[in-house]
């Protein structure tokens, strides 16, 4: 080891949400943590996105942890309804409670309360380059300082909370884990833009978040207006990568949007950023392993809010990474719980997103006012279906209904029965890797079907 080679029982690569969460979980267990991240301090917990955060996930981190939710001026706004337009003249309301927060002030604060744990080391500022790898075990990584120079940092366990890169996870060679994508293709990204905008008078979207779709837009994009005060507005635009649209340039879709709807807005803030639009890692741990938040795409590909699922994975990583310390068990098999822990969370969610992103590349939009002039979606399909319940849909009415159109309504079936595919496979994750494969070979069945 050189001099510079630092050790650690816990490596945290990453402090966006997931990382704090994980080493704030990490602090009240006394396990000694490096939380590494290449932004210097003052701007850690900055993030180009929807700046969207569900209360109830945060509730949940509260109870589970005692992390305080959003408060004060880390609250933009708290949003009182949810819109979905898919096409102009109808609208639904989706069953959705969410805040817009100041995602630097909540991520600061994080980042100040692991002054309270003196287990917990801060290096800010810090490049990951590398993943360091001896006997088919992730053992600590490679980094670069501010000023050029170079050390290696030694853990038991690292956690990728590196978000959609997941700069720990590409440089994991087959050797150690053939059971998660290095890099994902570009199919499997959404793309993003967005802006923070002033209104020169009150605005018409209070307390509101919407979802839309515009000709402006490559399919399956979508446009987002969420409220953050009586004259800001968080908009943004974002799609799913494919051949058709790959060409599309984010920023330049958002403006014409802009100009379009807001023309006398003044841009504060833009940014792109790119999500996950795929379903969870089919595996986030390998020996001496785990990943955390976006960097295991938990992302949800409807909403595109990743923000909850990232806090509350890195409480539960915690505590499979206690378990693995106490014990000094470090390899896959012991992390493995906490690959059943995420699929029962979020795979029905993710399935969900799936589904909606393959209607959108599969049904033209044109054909969305049909669905909802016929009653083919309702509100109360998209109730049922948003809050995670089987949908038994009434079958013979569904079909009187679009009976001019029968193949859209094969496809609109054909996707309700995706989502409740995976729901299923996701509840019945294997309990340890001798069941991965012929988990996998079902999940991936699912996925390849075309609606």
């Amino acid at each position: 080891m050189l001099d510079l080679d630092i050790k650690t029982d816990v490596l945290i690569v990453g402090a966006g949400p997931a990382g704090l969460s994980l080493a704030i979980n990490l602090g009240k267990k006394h396990i000694p943590c490096i939380l590494v991240d290449q932004k210097p301090r003052s701007k850690i917990g900055y993030k180009p996105c929807g700046d969207a955060l569900s209360p109830n996930s945060t509730r949940r981190l509260f109870e589970l942890c005692g992390i305080l939710q959003p408060k004060g001026e880390e609250i933009s706004e708290d949003l009182a309804s949810a819109h979905f337009r898919p096409v102009l003249g109808f609208e639904l309301e989706i069953p959705f409670v969410s805040q817009t927060i100041d995602r630097l002030e909540y991520g600061q604060r994080l980042l100040k309360s692991l002054v309270d744990f003196p287990l917990i080391e801060i290096k800010h500022s810090h490049k990951v380059v590398d993943t360091i790898v001896k006997k088919n075990k992730v053992v600590g990584c490679k980094v670069r300082l501010e000023d050029g120079k170079k050390i290696n940092i030694y853990a038991k366990i690292v956690a990728d909370c590196s978000g959609v890169p997941g700069i720990v996870r590409r440089n994991i060679p087959e050797t150690i884990s053939s059971k998660f994508p290095k890099k994902l293709p570009n199919t499997e990204i959404i793309i993003s833009y967005r802006e923070i905008i002033e209104t020169p008078k009150l605005h018409d979207y209070q307390y509101q978040m919407r979802i839309e779709y515009h000709e402006e837009l490559p399919p399956p994009g979508y446009f987002w207006i969420f409220s953050k005060g009586e004259t800001t507005l968080n908009i943004g635009v974002g799609w799913l990568i494919n051949e058709k649209n790959k060409h599309y340039n984010a920023k330049n879709v958002l403006q014409q949007l802009r100009n379009k709807f807001f023309p006398d807005a003044k841009v504060v803030d833009g940014a792109g950023d790119l999500l996950t639009g795929r379903l969870p890692l089919y595996s986030l741990v390998a020996d001496g392993f785990i990943a955390c938040g976006d960097a295991g795409a938990l992302v949800n590909p409807i909403s595109g809010e990743g923000h909850g699922p990232a806090l509350l994975s890195g409480f539960y990583a915690s505590e499979i990474i206690e378990k693995t310390v106490r014990n000094q068990k470090y390899d896959e098999e012991t992390l493995w719980e906490y690959n059943k822990k995420i699929w029962n969370l979020y795979g029905y969610d993710a399935g969900l997103g799936i589904a909606v992103h393959k209607l959108l590349n599969a049904v033209p939009f044109s054909d969305f006012s049909y669905l909802f002039e016929r009653g083919i979606i309702s509100q109360e399909d998209v109730d049922a279906i948003m809050i995670s319940y089987a949908v038994k849909l009434p079958i013979a009415k569904k079909i009187y209904q679009g009976i001019r159109k029968p193949r859209l309504l094969i496809k609109v079936a054909k996707g309700i029965l995706l989502a409740e595919k995976i729901k299923k496979i996701s509840n019945n994750y294997p309990s340890n890797p001798d069941g991965f494969d012929k988990w996998v070979k079902k999940i991936k069945k699912i996925e390849k079907k075309k609606l």
